[in-house]
């Protein structure tokens, strides 16, 4: 899931050549929904339901399909008006504004060592926004608060996924939430599919969308859902620990984004403050468990 995460950088970079950001973000969403059509009728011939839908039930799909749309369109929007390096940083909090959410509702403890990396990170996050001044002379500025944004939308799917993981399984959650998702996005969709000059596009664009659409959002989503069915919602925002690394490699290395001694000193205070909230002293790791088991 994170080696098809991490990829976005660079596949979306190359594609941003010939589709524009915006119309590659929603049409990520509209792409993964329609692969998913066959996937999910495939699978509900082998696997019936065990009980029909209830009104509950479209409530959560809805929630879910809000908060999907957001994060798979903002991250790949704000992405093209942001460095690689930048917006790897930013989802790296990733964990944090998931412990945020995740205490709000009762799934896990705030302790002072959480409480601790969650200002440490945040202080990382401020750092890097002012490596390059506030405001509108910063040409980075607002894709970066496009991916803070996508970032928080991507929290609050994931605690509200560990809250009803285990009332689904991962195909029927993942394929209701992104119908939701395309749904909702769908005018926009439109609305960029007729402004785009599609005869300029060419293997390379439709490369990219095709990617985006039916790896990273659709076969890392189906990983995510799953795997929330069998970890804390905070144990698996660690693994965003690759992305941040990934990312600045990929800017760096592939992209040839400049790298600064102020980006390394706010990576390492935004690491260090993921790796605050998610150490866990010595019979406190039960207890945070006990709580995610209690509150699903």
């Amino acid at each position: 899931m994170m080696l098809l995460w991490s990829a976005n950088y660079i596949v979306a970079k190359v594609g941003y050549r010939e589709v524009d950001g915006l119309t590659m973000g929603v049409l990520r969403v509209v792409i993964a929904a329609v692969g998913l059509v066959p996937i999910h009728l495939f699978h509900r011939g082998r696997h019936a339901l065990h009980r029909p839908f209830a009104w509950r039930d479209y409530r959560v799909f809805l929630w879910m399909g809000i908060c999907l749309a957001a994060n798979q369109s903002l991250f790949i929007y704000g992405l093209s008006r942001t460095t690689a390096e930048h917006s790897a940083l930013i989802i790296a909090i990733g964990p944090v504004n998931i412990l945020w959410f995740a205490v709000a509702v009762g799934l896990e403890r705030l302790t002072i060592n959480k409480l601790a990396g969650i200002l440490l990170a945040f202080a990382g996050v401020t750092l890097l926004a002012a490596g390059r001044g506030f405001g509108s002379h910063n040409p980075a500025m607002a894709g970066d608060l496009l991916t803070l944004g996508g970032s928080l939308a991507f929290s609050f799917y994931a605690v509200i996924g560990k809250r009803v993981a285990g009332r689904y399984d991962a195909m029927t959650l993942n394929s209701w939430t992104n119908f939701f998702a395309a749904l909702l996005l769908a005018p926009l969709a439109l609305h960029r599919i007729v402004l785009l000059d599609w005869s300029r596009v060419t293997w390379i664009g439709w490369g990219a969308l095709f990617y985006i659409g039916l790896g990273p959002s659709l076969a890392g989503y189906l990983i995510w859902i799953w795997a929330l069915r069998h970890m804390a919602a905070s144990r698996m925002g660690v693994i965003v620990y690759v992305q941040p690394v990934a990312g600045a490699l990929i800017g760096v290395f592939f992209l040839h984004e400049g790298f600064s001694s102020h980006l390394l000193l706010s990576g390492a205070m935004v690491l260090a403050g993921v790796a605050l909230t998610e150490w866990h002293p010595r019979g406190t790791e039960a207890e945070d468990e006990s709580v995610a088991e209690v509150a699903m």
